[in-house]
């Protein structure tokens, strides 16, 4: 799992902005993203990504690995990363 060479990640204060330089495109993301993305740019797996959520979060696991899930689709979806 990576972000293509065209992709740079930038953490913010409100959380994260992801730039496509490829189609000059750009997403931006809440602080709980930021924390996504920045283990996913630490080559994280999605169970380290959920477990580490769950220490500063409350809920329900399966729910947070869904949302983390969704998320990751969303960025492959956009061509933003690969797996």
């Amino acid at each position: 799992m990576f972000f293509p060479k065209y992709v740079k990640v930038r953490q913010e204060r409100f959380g994260a902005v992801v730039f496509d330089t490829l189609r000059e495109k750009v997403l931006v993301s809440n602080p709980t993203g930021a924390e996504i993305l920045r283990l996913l740019g630490e080559e994280k797996s999605v169970e380290d990504i959920c477990g580490e959520l769950s220490r500063s979060y409350d809920g329900d696991p399966a729910q947070l690995k869904a949302e983390v899930n969704n998320f990751i689709d969303e960025l492959r979806k956009r061509e933003l990363f690969i797996i």
